[in-house]
């Protein structure tokens, strides 16, 4: 099977299971393709230093790691960021790239499949 480009959207909230599949998804999608996981909107909440744990969420520190290591871009879109007054974001094992608008639409228009969460 030849390498397909897919996009991970993550808009939801990182406060319910959604995230931590979405994540644990693109984990196994990168073993075989090329893979971008782009959170926007209320998904860039998930790239801070919140505790999951506090509210009965599972961590996704462990699934990020994984991402790095099998070479996904976790992407992070800068005015989402900016909208909500993120200024830092968490070390979680990998580089973690911030981009407009623009540029996210660039990637998500070469992508052969998009999955949103």
């Amino acid at each position: 099977m030849a390498k397909k480009r897919v996009v991970s959207l993550i808009k939801s909230n990182p406060f319910s299971w959604k995230t931590f599949e979405a994540l644990r998804q693109a984990v196994g999608i990168a073993m075989d393709h090329e893979v971008y996981v782009i959170f926007i909107k209320d998904g860039v909440f998930t790239l801070t230093d919140w505790h999951p744990e506090m509210i009965g969420v599972p961590s996704s520190d462990k699934s990020m790691e994984a991402l790095g290591m099998l070479n996904a871009k976790i992407i992070a879109e800068k005015e989402s960021l900016s909208e909500r007054g993120i200024i830092k974001l968490k070390e979680c094992g990998t580089e973690i790239g911030v981009k407009t608008k623009d540029e996210i639409c660039q990637i998500i228009k070469s992508a052969e499949v998009i999955i949103t969460w």
